[in-house]
């Protein structure tokens, strides 16, 4: 069995640091300081190995918990992966135009200070992040499917990453990163929804939403002899990469249309942010 969320989500992750690392080692290079990018690979190899033991930390985590405090913990585990996964399209989206300038502007002061800790610093931040939202992300997917395809699916989606990201900066690839960003964006929305339905799920059986019988607990419809998602593969895979319930109770259908609500309205806002700060500078 494969996880094309875990893949994704490796991949994407992985070629969105190795893009920002990218940038500063270029950045160096152009302005005549090769000699820093020493700390930058320091960095970023300190951030790789606490990333690591987090992973390893989180997975032992999980593997130690059982029954009520198992789903509490898998509840918020899938909901905060959903809102964080959320949180980045927006802001890649909203900042996509800004990083390099912000990035080099950093570059410069620590440059000029020579600071040399605060290159090594920068690099381990940007790297940590992304390992602790990859991270966070697959232990989210982990409560939904097989732990070790999971971590099989992340590893190779990662392997990928950096192939395409070495011969993209060896100009032999020609990758749309904008394309790239936007295609992946999209996919990665449907997991989050679907994670976040899983979630609340959780908190369900937990009874947070009243007693079993209740109407938000009984099942909205069955659809388990069309797309059964435990036997037949389809329904299997359509519930580990979007979510889907062969017997959705009306908890999970409004927690699944509300995500969609909210995570398309913030689109909508960004974007004609975006537009506005546009038009105030081609005015200016």
């Amino acid at each position: 069995m494969f996880s094309l969320a875990s893949f994704i989500i490796g991949l994407r992750e992985t070629i969105e640091a190795s893009l920002i690392i990218g940038i500063i080692l270029a950045y160096l290079t152009r302005t005549g300081n090769a000699d820093s990018k020493r700390g930058i690979w320091i960095g970023a190899m300190l951030g790789i190995i606490i990333s690591v033991i987090g992973a390893f930390g989180f997975q032992k985590l999980l593997g130690g918990f059982t029954g009520t405090t198992e789903k509490l913990f898998e509840g918020v585990m899938m909901i905060s992966a959903a809102l964080l996964l959320s949180f980045m399209i927006i802001w890649m989206f909203k900042s996509a135009k800004t990083i390099k300038y912000e990035l080099e502007r950093k570059l410069e002061h620590a440059v000029k200070q020579n600071k040399k800790y605060a290159l090594v610093t920068l690099s381990f931040i940007i790297i940590l992040r992304e390992g602790i939202e990859t991270v966070l992300f697959l232990t989210g997917i982990s409560s939904t499917e097989d732990p070790s395809t999971v971590f099989l699916s992340g590893s190779i989606g990662i392997f990928v990453a950096i192939i395409l990201s070495v011969l993209f900066f060896k100009s032999s690839f020609k990758l749309n990163i904008t394309q790239f960003f936007n295609y992946t964006s999209v996919l990665l929305i449907f997991f989050a929804a679907g994670l976040f339905s899983h979630g609340i799920h959780e908190f369900q059986e937990l009874g947070v939403f009243g007693a079993t019988n209740s109407f938000w607990n009984v099942n909205f419809m069955d659809l388990s002899g069309v797309l059964n998602d435990k036997t037949n593969t389809m329904g299997v895979m359509l519930r580990a990469l979007f979510g889907y319930q062969d017997k959705p109770t009306p908890v999970e259908l409004i927690s699944y249309v509300f995500y969609w609500i909210v995570i398309t309205l913030t689109y909508f806002q960004v974007n004609i942010s975006i537009k506005k700060n546009t038009a105030s500078e081609i005015a200016a």
